[in-house]
């Protein structure tokens, strides 16, 4: 399941950054837990529900790496 979930996330970023923006929000992307990665061009921050919790909300803000300090 989570192998899938991976998949789907890799082909939404690739398409994301098709449109260079600079700054992306997301909602309902459905995460656990609150952090930042790197996805491709951008940084990515996210805060979702709990990790005990069934993952059913969550909020992600993509920014561009080449306004990371």
């Amino acid at each position: 399941m989570f192998k899938a979930f991976e998949e789907k996330w890799k082909k939404k970023t690739s398409e994301l950054g098709k449109l260079k923006m600079d700054v992306i929000g997301l909602t309902e992307t459905k995460r656990k837990g609150i952090g930042t990665e790197i996805v491709r061009d951008y940084v990515h921050l996210c805060s979702g529900v709990s990790k005990d919790r069934r993952a059913e909300r969550g909020i992600s803000i993509l920014i561009n790496k080449k306004f990371k300090k």
